[in-house]
């Protein structure tokens, strides 16, 4: 079997580890002699249904609250500590597993260097494995992301470690290289794969509700730095009373604190037709069951709500990063959803949006057809089609830069 490894720090939200999996499912599903182990600190992925041929290696948890810090998430022990502990358990997985592929997200040398000691000790095998490097469409503005790589020597781990990296987006609506001023060694690694269509068929025999009245699905991702959205919601919804001409369901995401949890799943009650889930591992399901969505920015959020076409209301956060709000900006000029900045939001303006969105929930957009949403089968093309001749082994410079 081809061995795949995966590393997701993924300390906050959900984002990372879905995209991920889902990414480790499309590996699967295209051979089924793939074998993908998943390494990860992500205290969500016991709740995945994860396909056979698919395993992980759950690392110690990290905090990062929505000021960027970083700490430990659950053990009474120091950050070092925690990610010395990390770090040897990436490594040992790595040599135990003997992958003949890596994937990394986002983060080239992993959190606090913590990947380091396991690309060292994998480039040095007689073998060593073609590694890759994931990155999502937008990262931050272009002078933060400028001065993180540059603090962490991030172009420097790409020259040494990686064979390529792979970029879930489209350079017409956002030119990674460009913007982010990487130097030539680097671009010539890019490979620009399209965003990943997360609009997964639904399971044989299952039908999806539709109702007399239009539904409206509010989430905000993992729901950490959620509350304000959820709030505005319950707020607008509740301005219509007993006249509102839509049914609504709520999701409030694992990470929403408890204090917010029950306050805001209380105030849902008390409203007619409307749904409050905790959390869902079926999201898609509920995305395909509504009429429009009211969600914050993320990167997997708004490719699932555009691969199943719906209308949308995005909510971007601008803190501690810009990602989000750049891209939704980036998008609403495509028409492709309607952006409401948070910094703007407010109960009586977001029930004047949903009214609107409503209206025109008719129409369909045909620009969503034009999006690259074949993120997953180039990923497959390009890591389990023509198999790479790893950066690392003895071969000419011709192999080098093999993304164009």
């Amino acid at each position: 079997m081809t061995r795949i490894l995966v590393y997701s720090h993924d300390t906050f939200g959900l984002g990372n580890i879905r995209r991920m999996i889902r990414i480790s499912e499309a590996l699967v599903e295209r051979d089924p002699d793939v074998s993908v182990l998943v390494v990860t600190g992500s205290p969500m992925l016991h709740a995945f249904r994860l396909p056979p041929n698919i395993d992980y290696v759950k690392l110690p948890c990290l905090a990062r609250d929505i000021d960027g810090s970083y700490g430990v998430k659950h053990l009474d022990i120091e950050f070092d500590t925690a990610v010395q502990m990390r770090s040897q358990l990436i490594r040992e997985s790595a040599i135990g597993f003997t992958p003949d592929v890596v994937i990394v997200d986002k983060k080239p040398l992993g959190v606090a260097g913590e990947l380091a000691p396991m690309l060292d000790a994998l480039v040095s095998l007689p073998n060593p494995p073609s590694i890759h490097l994931l990155l999502r469409d937008i990262l931050d503005t272009p002078e933060a992301t400028q001065a993180v790589w540059k603090a962490h020597g991030y172009h420097d781990a790409i020259a040494e470690y990686y064979d390529s990296v792979l970029v879930v987006g489209e350079r017409d609506i956002f030119n990674v290289g460009e913007a982010y001023a990487f130097p030539p060694e680097t671009r010539e690694k890019l490979f620009y794969c399209g965003y990943i269509n997360r609009a997964k068929s639904l399971p044989a025999g299952l039908q999806v509700q539709r109702n007399a009245r239009p539904k409206v699905l509010i989430h905000a991702g993992g729901g950490q730095d959620g509350p304000a959205l959820i709030e505005a919601a319950i707020g607008a919804i509740n301005i219509d009373g007993i006249t509102r001409g839509f049914d609504c369901t709520i999701v409030g995401g694992p990470e929403l604190g408890e204090a917010d949890r029950e306050k805001l799943s209380s105030a849902a009650s008390r409203l007619h037709d409307v749904e409050w889930l905790d959390f869902t591992d079926s999201m898609g399901q509920e995305i395909a069951a509504a009429d429009l969505v009211v969600s914050m920015g993320g990167y997997n959020s708004v490719c699932e709500i555009l691969g199943y076409r719906k209308r949308a209301i995005i909510v971007p956060r601008s803190y501690p990063v810009r990602e989000q709000r750049i891209r939704a900006e980036a998008m609403d000029k495509l028409g492709l959803l309607k952006m409401l900045p948070l910094e703007q939001l407010s109960a009586v303006r977001l029930n004047q949006e949903i009214h609107l969105e409503l209206s025109l929930c008719n129409v369909v957009n045909s620009r969503t057809a034009r999006i690259g949403f074949n993120g997953l089968d180039k990923i497959c093309d390009r890591l389990l089609g023509a198999r790479f001749v790893p950066v690392h082994a003895a071969v000419t410079p011709a192999f080098r830069g093999v993304a164009r």
